[in-house]
């Protein structure tokens, strides 16, 4: 007898979201001692609970102990490591309390909370239900200060030492524990004088199995904590194996999809030379196969193999689907191949098949388990057949009455007659035998024709794809090759242009100006680029309104030589190249000369041009120190005449006094 202890819990009045605090009934199980509380209030409740340490805490709704998350995570803290909350019914898809009561036989007072909560508490002994799972399989540690070292004082940088050093000590305490235990953890710290502020650590390993405990110690102290997970999940209390509707497609690469009654996606996988064998364990481990579903017709003797291992109903479309059905069927569920499309469109097809007939098995099913109905429905019984085999009593075996014995010649007669039909249906059955035989011998030749073809047509299809793929990547190749030939074309023409360009200057002694279109840095950069731009190279500068010092800076950066500019170049880019010692040239200053469109300038143009300009630059020099000398001679003058009136005025006031 199992005499684990039970709580079963109900709420009797208000809610979590009431004002006043709400009361609950509480029925303790322990195998045959039960006993009972009408009305607690949630204090003592949790008191009991961590005081007896139950196995389960068992409820109909989790949201009757706390009004939302953060407040069942909050009590989750409060209970023993081993007590377990579960919701007996069920997880996320939770059904009523008398539905779930009345599938394992049970029958309560709804008006009673006690009823409820000992219905609770008896489905939980059963193992209905699913646990609450409020916690990650990570524990939080916090080792941190107990109180400020203050606001300042003659001894305050000798207490924050003290007190952080006593954080650091534990810290190192902690991570001691950890590496003796072989935990897997992270951790950082806020170091602080002397020591550490605080340190945390992300120990990867439930908080039952942490040896560190939490305290106080001197000056500092510690926090350990489960870490919360993002949000609640249910788990079942005890594993059901439930049914399954499996869709495979074999062959080399194997597909194979699992989908539950409800339509949700349980597994999918696909793999090569996955045997049936390997595939009947692949599906054991998942549940119980009720439908086997292929796409492909006639059926495959893999998924036979299968569907006879489980005893399931085979499902087969009666023809091949087409691939955009497939995807239609597939997408929602989501794929990485066509195997696993394949599979799941098997799958699902099945699924849209009996979907009807499930929505009607759950709207009638109220005193079964729907699953158990959907089983028997599949299997071909009617829903009110079904619900009266799994919901209603079997019936007594029928009482027979004997006959009133027939008379002796009648019965001799009746003898004979039997007797003849017997050997009648000897030889007729001896008929059926040969045509049975005939008929396996036909099939098992049909289908190994059937078996030659598909080889025949999978290889067909094989070689089909294989002849797509390489178009497809014929096609790209001659795509990519097109572009190359036309970069190589661009890069000759280029390469012809420049080696008449250093012919032109290697015959007439010209230099060659490279071309930059506007004076913005995304035009230098592009020109840089292209025409191979650097030191002591001359620039023809087309456009020079609007430019700025970025790309003044970055045509100083390449170490130009000089610059013959088109149009007016801002004052402050101007100041700034000719602070960099080059020059800007005008271009009504100097004769361009151009050939096929590339610009030239007569060396002894430009050096003429260059002395004209650091004349021009010596000249502007001088005069802004003129300028600047006679501004100082000015400013040395009125402050001159400002001290003589200021010594004015006082010889007048001394003279006054």
């Amino acid at each position: 007898m199992n005499d684990r202890l039970i709580f079963g819990v109900d709420i009797a009045s208000r809610s979590p979201h009431s004002r006043r605090p709400p009361t609950y009934a509480l029925f303790a199980l322990a195998g045959e001692n039960a006993s009972a509380y009408s009305a607690i209030g949630r204090q003592k409740l949790i008191r009991l609970i961590r005081r007896e340490r139950p196995d389960l805490v068992a409820v109909d709704n989790v949201y009757e102990l706390a009004a939302g998350r953060a407040g069942l995570v909050s009590l989750m803290r409060l209970l023993p490591a081993n007590t377990r909350l579960v919701q007996v019914t069920g997880g996320e898809r939770a059904e009523p309390l008398t539905r779930v009561a009345r599938w394992h036989g049970l029958t309560f007072d709804r008006s009673s909370p006690v009823e409820e909560a000992e219905a609770c508490a008896r489905l939980a002994a059963s193992g209905v239900g699913a646990v609450l799972s409020a916690f990650e399989d990570r524990t939080w540690i916090k080792v941190s200060r107990r109180r400020s070292p203050g606001r300042g004082g003659w001894s305050q940088n000798r207490y924050s030492r003290k007190i952080h050093g006593n954080v650091k000590g534990l810290a190192r305490e902690v991570e001691k524990q950890l590496k003796e235990a072989h935990l897997e953890y992270s951790w950082r710290a806020v170091e602080g004088l002397g020591g550490y502020i605080r340190a945390e650590f992300t120990v990867e390993a439930p908080r039952d199995k942490v040896p560190v405990k939490p305290g106080l110690r001197e000056d500092a102290q510690i926090r350990v904590e489960a870490m919360a997970r993002p949000r609640l999940e249910f788990t079942p209390l005890e594993s059901r194996r439930n049914y399954l509707i499996i869709g495979m497609d074999p062959g080399t690469t194997t597909g194979l999809a699992a989908l539950n009654l409800r339509g949700e996606l349980v597994d999918l996988t696909s793999g090569r030379e996955i045997s049936p064998s390997d595939a009947i364990e692949w599906i054991a481990e998942r549940g119980k196969p009720l439908i086997v579903a292929t796409d492909v017709f006639p059926t495959p003797g893999a998924v036979e193999k299968v569907k006879r291992a489980f005893n399931a109903v085979l499902f087969s479309p009666g023809e091949a689907l087409a691939a955009e059905e497939k995807i239609l069927l597939a997408r929602p569920y989501g794929y990485r191949n066509d195997h696993e499309r394949d599979a799941l469109a098997a799958a699902a097809s099945a699924f849209k098949r009996y979907r009807n007939k499930f929505h009607q098995v759950e709207r009638k099913a109220a005193g079964a388990d729907p699953e158990e109905v959907k089983a028997q429905v599949v299997r071909g019984l009617s829903i009110d057949r079904a619900l009266a085999e799994l919901s209603s009593p079997q019936p007594l075996p029928p009482q027979h009455t004997p006959e009133q014995a027939a008379p002796p010649l009648q019965a001799r007669k009746e003898q004979t007659r039997l007797l003849e039909q017997i050997k009648n249906l000897r030889s007729y059955l001896d008929d059926l035998k040969s045509e049975l035989a005939d008929r396996d011998r036909r099939l098992a030749d049909m289908a190994a024709r059937i078996e030659r073809l598909k080889d025949r047509s999978f290889r067909e299809m094989k070689r089909e794809r294989e002849i797509r793929i390489r178009d497809k990547e014929i096609e790209r190749l001659r795509v990519l090759l097109r572009s190359e030939r036309r970069k190589t074309r661009r890069l000759s023409a280029q390469r012809a242009q420049a080696r008449q360009v250093r012919k032109v200057e290697e015959m007439a002694g010209y230099r060659r100006l490279k071309p930059v279109s506007a004076f913005s840095r995304e035009s230098v950069v592009a020109a840089a680029e292209r025409w191979s731009i650097g030191q002591n190279d001359l620039v023809l500068l087309e456009n020079s309104a609007g430019g700025g010092t970025k790309a003044a800076e970055l045509l100083a950066s390449l170490g130009v030589e000089a610059i013959v500019a088109r149009g007016e170049m801002a004052e402050p880019s101007m100041e700034f190249l000719e602070s960099h010692a080059i020059p800007v040239l005008k271009e009504d200053e100097i004769s361009v000369r151009r050939l096929d469109g590339i610009a030239f300038i007569d060396p002894d143009e430009l050096k003429a041009a260059k002395e004209a300009w650091a004349e021009r630059r010596r000249a502007l020099e001088a005069e802004r120190k003129s300028q600047w000398l006679e501004s100082m001679v000015q400013e040395y003058r009125a402050e001159r005449r400002r001290e003589e009136r200021l010594e004015e005025r006082r010889r007048a006031e001394r003279k006054k006094a």
